[in-house]
């Protein structure tokens, strides 16, 4: 069929260009003709996160099919938002925008993604591309990770995948945490033999993958899952801004330098590990920055007060560790790797280890091979593929949904290579 694409520039239908694209002959979410198991594939993969700093893209060679594939990272970069960063973050925490505005931002956002391909990927041969999106509201049912995937369509020439949280949400699921089955496959060999695995993902957020002990025998879907803890960065840098006037605080020298009120820790860590309770995913209005800053306004110092929100994370991670280790009757994770934006902060990592027993290593992910900063945009690579063959990128175990039709995420019009 003939498509009109909208182009860059200022909004206006631009009828100077056709693409012309093949009607589709089945669903995107229906198993395509697997192709032979010696093609590699390649995928991009784009994430954009709760601090709105940047995007981060990562470039994916994928061998193998299904939940069997193995993924090996080829190049990542950062690319900064630049002037998109203040609006993004202000439609995020409640601004009011008009419906041209909201459709120009979103237009915006996917000439950025556009622009991190033509200056970083172009020469590269890329069978698709995936993108999150930036999350502005998530409050099951409901949640919106504003996104126009044209511009990149356009540039790429190459199928974008999108929306990846929208099918789950309409199957009763919370739409997240979405990364659990694509952790499954991108650490399940960095288990230790008969013990099971922590993926700690420190974003905006604290989310985290558990996979179990191998069993050979059982299906990654079955084996997985997944909830999210506790807010972690929201926390941080609402209190840097506050305290030191600086969106955060670079790799957490400030909070390094303080002392923890330790009362004060214990009785926030607490309140804030019991947010998520029967896997609600964390939201709008879960964020306690207010909080956050009450706490380090009344420090000694802003390093005492920095210091006493990474104390508290450290105490929620280990209180929300211990009670879905109850809930889903799994043995205590031998291993922490720790994942994430979180990971630069060095006070924090200290944390979340002096808060954790003795018996568990924690690591960072770069020493696996898999760089902290890359493993969102490699795991939405990673769900991707996963879609194209027709495997769902949600678990019933891990989101509630509602077991049925696989969760799809949406298609830009386009062929997959085959």
């Amino acid at each position: 069929m003939t498509m009109w694409l909208m182009l860059h520039g200022n909004g206006v239908l631009n009828r100077s260009r056709v693409v012309q694209y093949p009607k589709p002959t089945r669903s995107p979410c229906r198993p395509r003709k697997p192709t032979p198991v010696d093609r590699l594939r390649h995928a991009l993969g784009f994430m954009t996160g709760t601090s709105i700093d940047g995007i981060d893209a990562a470039l994916i060679e994928i061998s193998g099919h299904g939940t069997a594939m193995s993924v090996r990272l080829i190049r990542q970069v950062h690319e900064p938002m630049t002037e998109l960063a203040e609006p993004l973050k202000a439609f995020a925490r409640g601004g009011r925008l008009t419906a041209v505005e909201i459709a120009a931002l979103a237009r915006r956002l996917g000439e950025h993604h556009a622009h991190v391909f033509a200056t970083h990927f172009a020469d590269e041969s890329i069978d698709f591309a995936v993108v999150h999106g930036q999350t502005v509201c998530h409050a099951p049912p409901d949640s919106l990770q504003l996104m126009n995937p044209w511009p990149l369509t356009a540039v790429a020439e190459c199928p974008v995948i999108h929306d990846l949280r929208g099918a789950d949400l309409a199957m009763g699921g919370q739409g997240a945490p979405i990364t659990p089955i694509a952790d499954a496959i991108l650490y399940r060999d960095h288990r230790d033999p008969g013990s099971s695995l922590a993926i700690v993902n420190l974003g905006g957020f604290i989310n985290t993958t558990l996979l179990p002990a191998m069993d050979p025998g059982a299906d990654i879907l079955e084996q997985v899952s997944g909830f999210d803890c506790c807010p972690c960065n929201h926390l941080l840098d609402a209190a840097s801004l506050e305290t030191l006037d600086r969106p955060f605080d670079r790799d957490g020298e400030v909070a390094a330098s303080g002392v923890p009120d330790t009362a004060t820790a214990s009785a926030f860590g607490r309140k804030i590990a019991g947010l998520f309770q029967d896997r609600r995913s964390g939201g709008d209005g879960d964020e306690h920055r207010t909080e956050a800053v009450a706490i380090a306004s009344a420090a000694k110092s802003p390093a005492d007060g920095l210091a006493t929100i990474c104390q508290a994370i450290g105490i929620a991670l280990a209180e929300c560790l211990a009670t879905a280790g109850r809930r889903l009757d799994a043995t205590p994770p031998s291993r922490l790797i720790l994942a994430g934006g979180g990971v630069l902060n060095a006070c924090l990592v200290e944390a979340i280890r002096s808060n954790s027993p003795a018996s568990i290593d924690v690591r960072i992910s770069d020493e696996f091979g898999l760089p902290a900063q890359a493993r969102e945009c490699v795991a939405m690579a990673t769900l991707g593929a996963l879609a194209c063959d027709g495997i769902p990128i949600t678990a019933t175990s891990v989101t509630g949904r509602r077991t049925g039709p696989t969760s799809c995420p949406s298609i830009t019009a386009g062929r997959l290579s085959s």
